[in-house]
């Protein structure tokens, strides 16, 4: 089959030890004059934050920081930035930190330039115009967003997680530098790590899937798996991070171009019913998930058993497949991530409502490799106990 793709990129994507160096000289192209940094308050505390600051000083160029990005950012904190940049006249957003504090610089950046409110722009491809320019620099190995089109933000009224997947909030840069990931604490890199090995397993199976996003997908997925472990056990241990971040960079390619599906459709609800790490939401429903999925495409599966260690010779297809879900699973074990809802001491009444929320979700059930009822789903969910 001859199947024609896209790609979509940041401009430009600095990568390597020292990389955090290029954001002044990345600002002033970009046409900076005032800066607005966006990051959270543990990234400012440990010293990260200087990383960022030290080049935007030495290089003269003004700027002012937002240090209270939440995690799972809620809608209130998103308007309190809001503010922020509507005062300051800035010229170019830099987020410093996790998934939390890019979303939020994308989405803040959008508005300055759009107009309306925040909520006309939850779906597909609603932002109309670019936003201002934006430089996305990750402490950590996981969320892909410095490369997505994508941003969440939590709504506390409903319990549920909005998306804005818009080409207009793609970063102009992104700058991945493993040294800036060194400082998480071992919790924090099981659940990004996680989160960026889900991205390339979910990217493979893709409805949307490519030649060029299943070679990706496959080199994820077997860097993430052999080096998730040595980075939780040692986080000064620059080959893992190097290799995680590597991985992570590249699942979070594919997350922007092959898509992902059902577990990110299941999580959500999850996720906002019981605030914890989007990792986590991820991982209490990974294993049926992907199970539920395996009979669409059981080549796909063998192929992941291979690169995450499965001897397979001498499996059949449906015992390849099942291998490849359960090595998936014994990876987010590893790090101690809970990988059932009775883990987290779910509510299995609230069954029926989470489906509800999760069917909804039309954009990633559409890009899963099986057509999955709001009866399957609920299926899963059970099962996920």
């Amino acid at each position: 089959m001859f199947k024609s793709f896209k790609l979509r990129t940041p401009d430009w994507i600095h990568f390597g030890i020292g990389a955090v160096s290029q954001v002044s000289e990345e600002a002033r192209r970009l046409g900076a004059g005032r800066v607005m940094v966006l990051t959270d308050p543990g990234v400012a505390k440990i010293g990260l934050l200087e990383k960022v600051l030290v080049p935007l000083k030495d290089s003269n160029i003004e700027y002012g920081v937002f240090d209270k990005v939440e995690p799972e950012p809620t809608m209130k904190n998103f308007f309190d930035a809001l503010d922020m940049a509507e005062e300051g006249k800035f010229d170019v957003f830099v987020a410093v930190g996790g998934g939390s504090s890019m979303d939020m610089t994308k989405l803040v950046s959008a508005m300055m330039t759009n107009e309306g409110e925040i909520q006309d722009y939850f779906g597909v491809d609603k932002v109309t115009k670019r936003g201002r320019p934006t430089i996305m620099i990750t402490t950590t190995s996981g969320t892909g967003s410095e490369v997505t089109r994508l941003a969440v933000l939590t709504d506390t009224d409903a319990n549920l997680k909005r998306v804005v997947s818009a080409q207009n909030i793609l970063a102009d840069v992104a700058i991945v530098d493993p040294e800036m990931t060194s400082t998480m604490p071992p919790a924090v890199t099981a659940s990004t790590g996680i989160d960026a090995f889900i991205h390339a397993a979910e990217s493979y199976i893709a409805v949307n899937a490519s030649p060029l996003t299943d070679n990706l997908a496959l080199g994820a997925l077997s860097l993430i798996a052999q080096s998730l472990g040595p980075a939780f056990a040692n986080g000064n241990d620059m080959s893992a991070r190097y290799n995680m971040s590597l991985g992570s960079l590249m699942a979070g390619i594919n997350l922007n171009n092959a898509g992902v599906g059902a577990v990110h459709a299941l999580a959500y609800p999850i996720g906002g019913e019981y605030h914890i790490s989007h990792g986590s939401a991820l991982c209490v429903i990974l294993g049926e998930t992907m199970q539920a999925s395996a009979i669409a495409n059981l080549p796909k599966y063998r192929k992941m058993a291979e690169v995450l260690g499965v001897n397979v010779d001498g499996l059949s297809p449906v015992q390849a497949a099942d291998a490849a879900v359960d090595a998936m699973v014994e990876v987010a074990k590893m790090v101690k991530m809970p990988t059932t809802l009775s883990d987290i001491k779910a509510d299995n009444s609230k069954v029926k409502e989470w489906a509800e929320g999760a069917f909804s979700e039309k954009r990633l059930l559409g890009n899963t490799p099986r057509v999955l009822s709001k009866d399957d789903i609920s299926e899963i969910f059970e099962k996920s106990f």
